[in-house]
């Protein structure tokens, strides 16, 4: 049961020609587009160049409308496959919202038992769509420049949905008052979105996945204002998978091109670094030879059945060592130069951003560690297959810094050493590289609410104070227990800096446990930042993010080029 519980918050847990961005079509005031409302409906209409879409609901408890699966995208099939997606398609007639998809699955073996649980939603390669939720009051015209959350759902860059589970923008629009919109796009995943290496290079897009997320954001910017929203006041916020895809997006191009947000929040940003062009041109050749392809190239992948692509990008997950998910963001010479940590060193990253949140769980690395290393030669085998580049000096050291175990020590077992290295290596020292790189405008935190595994933070992001069951909706107000309590003080905290850049200028008040004034982090040996655990909110230092073992993740030795 435990097994199954930690798989499900593991699951939680996770354009055109141009250069820079999907050319959608620009806003052209003489067609009529924006908002509409018809004799025959009471839900709005939003009038867009391409197509229409008619509200998916009205939430009157919340007084918020919610726009379901608006295309962002054309369907990225066939030839633009591993391509940068095309703008949406113009479609004729009055768009529903109840045509939508999530992207194609996939998980390694280890959690294959949550494999039909994760595809109940129906999956295709046609997914390009996002969702909007509106403030009536924006709907109607009396709420103007209103701030925008753009949210990017984790799952290890192989599984994952806008709707996936506990995913919901109400709470959070409830805990900002309305004073804000909501919007949460899908990306391509797996082979779809991540597959990489010289040949992807020469004959297509690598990194896919990213570009979708720049098409959905570059939507955001030329049609948000058409609800209410300003373009200019975007926060982007994303767990695991997302938190790391928006960290990329901060050093693409060398940090020369602007990421189409202004703030950012990013829990447990992570990825396993891919920057070995041997490795993923292998990884690349195995994925070609399951659907089919070998040595045949992108054209014939496009070419294949989705069916076919779909068991070859699982056939390639399915076969990924324990906590790894083989594809994700990859070094690809153009819009990801090189790993972020060695980008942030370098100064190569966006810096005009106004503020950032940045923060993990307190065991980030339990799950995806598996219990197997008990002895000292476990944990080399995994430091000698996960790092292959290393020289052997480079090894002996991650091994004296992450020490044997024993009586005393710091680490009790081989478990415990192991999962603090990849904790670190793949996430906690992301938030200390962010915070040194936007030193002065960022807010760190570490959640630490027991288990405290990765992920389990998403059920207090999202928690909810109503059930819906049904047509019918249950709200319930017992303040000391459901309106104001640890999650939605949590919530208050993400929705006041998407407000107004700070966490606290209106964070919850009066809550139990209460809140507590978060001020900037001082990084020092130890970033002090603001723990939540189930007494509250307080000011700590974070061992998580000690600088000495961080420089050397940082300093790039374990590639093998530095």
């Amino acid at each position: 049961m435990m097994e199954l519980a930690t798989t499900l918050l593991a699951l939680l847990g996770l354009f055109s020609k141009s250069a820079f961005a999907v050319p959608l079509a620009a806003p052209d005031t003489t067609i009529g587009i924006g908002i509409d409302f018809t004799p025959d409906s009471a839900l709005p209409l939003l009038r867009l160049p391409y197509a229409t879409y008619r509200a998916a609901d009205y939430d009157v408890l919340n007084d918020l409308y919610k726009f379901k699966n608006i295309r962002f995208a054309a369907p990225p099939t066939g030839a633009l496959r591993w391509q940068k997606p095309d703008p949406p398609l113009k479609q004729e007639g009055i768009q529903t919202g109840s045509v939508g998809y999530q992207c194609m699955q996939a998980v390694p073996e280890y959690l294959k038992i949550a494999y039909p649980i994760i595809t109940i939603e129906p999956q295709s390669e046609d997914c390009l769509f996002l969702d909007v939720y509106v403030p009536a009051a924006a709907i109607k015209g009396q709420a103007k420049n209103l701030p925008v959350m753009f949210w990017l759902y984790g799952g290890g860059y192989a599984l994952g949905s806008k709707n996936f589970f506990i995913y919901n923008g109400t709470p959070l629009m409830k805990s900002a008052q309305n004073q804000m919109i909501f919007v949460a796009p899908n990306y391509r995943m797996g082979a779809y979105g991540f597959l990489a290496g010289p040949t992807v290079e020469k004959e297509g897009v690598p990194n896919a996945g990213l570009w979708d997320q720049r098409a959905a954001l570059q939507w955001v910017q030329d049609y948000i204002g058409l609800v209410g929203g300003d373009k200019n006041s975007v926060t982007a916020m994303g767990e695991s998978a997302g938190a790391g895809s928006l960290t990329h997006h901060l050093v693409a191009y060398g940090g020369t091109v602007d990421p189409l947000f202004k703030r950012a929040i990013l829990q447990s940003p992570a990825w396993y670094p891919q920057y070995d062009s041997g490795r993923l041109e292998t990884q690349y050749a195995s994925f070609a030879s399951r659907a089919g392809c070998a040595g045949k190239g992108l054209a014939c992948l496009r070419s294949q059945s989705t069916d076919a692509v779909d068991r070859a990008s699982r056939g390639v997950i399915s076969a990924q060592p324990y906590g790894e998910f083989g594809f994700g963001p990859a070094v690809d010479n153009s819009f990801i130069k090189d790993l972020p940590s060695l980008e942030f060193a370098r100064g190569n990253y966006w810096k005009d951003l106004d503020g950032v949140m940045v923060g993990h769980t307190s065991n980030e690395g339990f799950l995806f560690t598996t219990t197997v290393p008990t002895s000292n030669d476990d944990v080399l085998k995994v430091i000698s297959r996960t790092f292959i580049n290393a020289t052997q000096p480079t090894v002996d050291k991650i091994m004296n810094i992450y020490p044997k175990p024993g009586l005393f020590r710091k680490y009790l077992t081989n478990f415990l050493r192991s999962a603090d290295l990849i904790g670190q290596f793949i996430v906690t020292c992301n938030a200390r590289f962010i915070a040194e790189a936007y030193s002065g405008k960022v807010w760190n935190y570490q959640f630490s609410v027991i288990p405290g595994i990765h992920a389990m933070d998403l059920i207090f992001t999202f928690w909810s104070r109503g059930v819906n069951l049904g047509p019918i909706e249950l709200d319930f107000s017992i303040d000391f227990l459901t309106s104001k309590n640890l999650a939605t003080g949590w919530q208050s905290y993400l929705t006041s800096f998407t407000r107004s850049g700070n966490p606290n200028t209106y964070r919850e008040r009066g809550g139990l446990p209460a809140t507590a004034d978060w001020p900037k982090s001082v990084i020092g040996s130890e970033i002090k930042a603001l723990d939540m655990d189930l007494l509250g909110f307080r000011m700590k230092d974070d061992p998580d993010t000690d600088a000495a073992r961080c420089n050397f993740w940082k300093s790039g030795v374990w590639t093998g080029r530095a």
